[in-house]
């Protein structure tokens, strides 16, 4: 594919173009982000709500039927239930792991096989995930194992 940018004067002149012969799931996701269309999940830390963004989730983890969102370097409280979140998360870069475990595929520096056909995931903040034997089928298409 030709991509040529062109310089403008102004915010109002910025445009993007996209000459398809269809739209692909690739061609809808560059118009997304082109279209900066960035997911944010409210959440409660300490009495007050937050707005995060998807890209910045790490994890998402269901425990005692509560939901936490992990940051870099933050947990959150959600309301939302994990297949509610599957739903609104782009199912490339977000996939179950594990009966109460959703992994932003974007966030692992680096994955293992360990016994019982399950893997370990070492994210990029040096956290351990397993994941296991069950769901060990959706790593593997995203990452081509």
């Amino acid at each position: 594919m030709k991509v040529r940018i062109n310089i403008v004067k102004s915010k109002e002149e910025e445009n993007a173009i996209i000459n398809t012969i269809e739209i692909t799931k690739s061609i809808s996701e560059a118009k997304a982000l082109l279209e900066n269309v960035i997911y944010n999940i409210p959440c409660q830390k300490d009495n007050e709500t937050f707005n995060v963004e998807a890209n910045k989730i790490y994890y998402i983890e269901s425990i005692d039927n509560k939901t936490f969102i992990n940051t870099k370097n933050d947990t959150y409280e959600c309301k939302y239930k994990l297949y509610e979140l599957e739903e609104i998360l782009d199912e490339k870069k977000f996939f179950r792991c594990s009966k109460s475990m959703i992994l932003n595929s974007r966030k692992i520096n680096s994955i293992k096989a360990d016994f019982n056909s399950r893997f370990i995931a070492t994210l990029l903040n040096e956290e351990i995930i397993v994941i296991s034997r069950s769901y060990s089928k959706d790593l593997k298409k995203i990452f081509g194992v």
